[in-house]
């Protein structure tokens, strides 16, 4: 679900549902090696340089419900990676993230991974990209993380993670965005969205504030995660609920069969054995024999054990409500 080597502020785990999502064929090679250094294109146009814009974001073709919609591979194919050098083949790996590569005129190899709705964390914006706050985030040489914010509260963006040993990866980012957005503001491509699916839903909508509010104590902190994740926190207890593609569950790795009404089998988990914490996850829409559209509720409480707190019991209740208000 996120990239590796991440460096955002930690979110709540999707327990059980972390062994189901649909991985990329074949992933980036981030394998260190020691080239000469080479370039990419010169710096882009004036629209990435600049004052840090303030404000709202209100920009329609980056807002949450129309980037839930957006094909990410095209936004990494060969129109934008041509300008970093020769393009391979993206590879999709979600709803919301795909990956590319190019080779660059010196033979280096340049990956990029594209995250839609990526969480942004302690990065602070230092300029603008078309007009959006641009973040940048250099881990290590050759690895940079390049982010334009899309909206505030919650701090959500579009990033490219780019792997350029021999190279400059913060500029090849910057020159990546600067494409990605100009494609969105334009006519991207977008992902199917059959019938009953969930890829277009905002996941906050799924749980009610009385559905909450029957595990929730005191202030209720909801925000969205990423483009189909969403936490509720109150008082050490937490509540996440996500959509997305992945491999068809089945009782496996100690999940348990559980019925959640409709017709609908649940596969529960205890997440951890010390503390009470609680996953299920079930297949909203398949897809194929092996492929479909999961749903995944996490039930955490941070401030009692096990033997306290009846997390599955409260997990279930909560997963019987979403999938009863599912399309």
């Amino acid at each position: 679900m996120f990239p590796a080597a991440h460096r955002r502020l930690p979110t709540v785990a999707l327990g059980l549902v972390l062994a189901l999502v649909l991985v990329a064929c074949g992933g980036q090679d981030l394998g260190k090696a020691n080239f000469q250094r080479t370039t990419v294109p010169a710096e882009p146009g004036s629209g990435s340089q600049g004052e840090v814009p303030t404000g709202p974001i209100t920009d329609p073709a980056v807002a949450a419900e129309a980037l839930r919609l957006v094909d990410p591979c095209p936004l990494v194919g060969p129109d934008v990676l041509s300008e970093l050098g020769t393009p391979g083949e993206p590879r999709v790996s979600g709803w919301d993230r795909c990956a590319n590569t190019a080779q660059d005129a010196g033979g280096k190899k340049v990956s990029v991974s594209l995250q839609l709705g990526d969480l942004l964390g302690l990065e602070k914006p230092t300029g603008n990209v078309e007009g959006l706050p641009l973040a940048e985030n250099s881990l290590e040489e050759g690895n940079c993380f390049v982010s334009a914010l899309t909206s505030r509260d919650p701090d959500l963006g579009i990033t490219a993670q780019v792997k350029y040993e021999g190279g400059d990866p913060c500029r090849a980012g910057r020159t990546v965005l600067q494409k990605v957005i100009t494609m969105l503001r334009a006519e991207p491509a977008t992902v199917e969205q059959p019938e009953g699916s969930v890829v277009g839903l905002d996941p906050c909508t799924g749980l009610d504030d009385a559905a909450t509010g029957d595990v929730l104590t005191g202030e209720v902190d909801k925000r969205a995660t990423s483009l189909h994740d969403c936490t509720w926190n109150s008082r050490g207890t937490d509540l996440t609920l996500g959509y997305r593609l992945g491999h068809l569950p089945s009782v496996q790795d100690a999940a348990e069969e559980v019925d959640l009404g409709g017709g609908v089998t649940g596969y529960q988990k205890v997440t951890s054995p010390d503390s009470a914490q609680c996953a299920i996850s079930w297949v909203h829409r398949p897809i194929d024999e092996t492929l479909g559209e999961l749903v995944a509720l996490e039930y955490r409480n941070r401030d009692a054990d096990a033997k306290t707190d009846d997390a599955c019991g409260k997990a279930k209740v909560l997963a019987t409500k979403v999938a009863a208000g599912l399309p």
